[in-house]
């Protein structure tokens, strides 16, 4: 048994990346921090609520071929990570290590204060403090 230590605020949200080799935790002190499972801190995002979505292997070949084949939809080969902080909720693009790879490649406004969120595939589903869910659809997490 173990902790993490870094977050100054309550723990919101915990999410594993595709492969379990990465863990976001998001805090209101209005960061999300990614951790190793050895407990290294990797790197920091603004946002109090985070969750994954990966590429599986298989999905990563196939986008390498497409790339190569001139695709333009074929460079998003990566991980992302959908954080949220108040009404935005923003999705970034990480390397195979869990850094962030620039800037947002999307965001969104809820109509209300973000409590979850949580991805599959292209859809990035809001839970809101209003009680409403959101579906929003990124197809920037698409491949080709």
């Amino acid at each position: 048994v173990g902790s993490l230590r870094g977050h100054s605020g309550w723990v919101l949200s915990v999410a594993w990346n595709h492969d379990g080799s990465l863990l976001a935790s998001g805090s209101d002190d209005g960061t999300v921090r990614l951790w190793t499972r050895d407990g290294q801190e990797k790197g920091t995002l603004k946002g109090t609520v985070a969750s994954w979505q990966g590429l599986d292997p298989e999905t990563k070949e196939l986008a390498a071929k497409v790339k190569e084949g001139g695709s333009s939809g074929g460079n998003r080969t990566g991980q992302y990570i959908v954080t949220a902080d108040s009404d935005m909720v923003y999705v970034f693009q990480t390397n195979a290590d869990g850094e962030k790879q620039g800037e947002p490649l999307a965001c969104f406004r809820s109509p209300a204060s973000v409590e979850s969120v949580t991805c599959r595939e292209t859809k990035v589903v809001v839970g809101c403090a209003d009680g409403q869910v959101l579906f929003l659809e990124a197809p920037l997490l698409a491949v080709g």
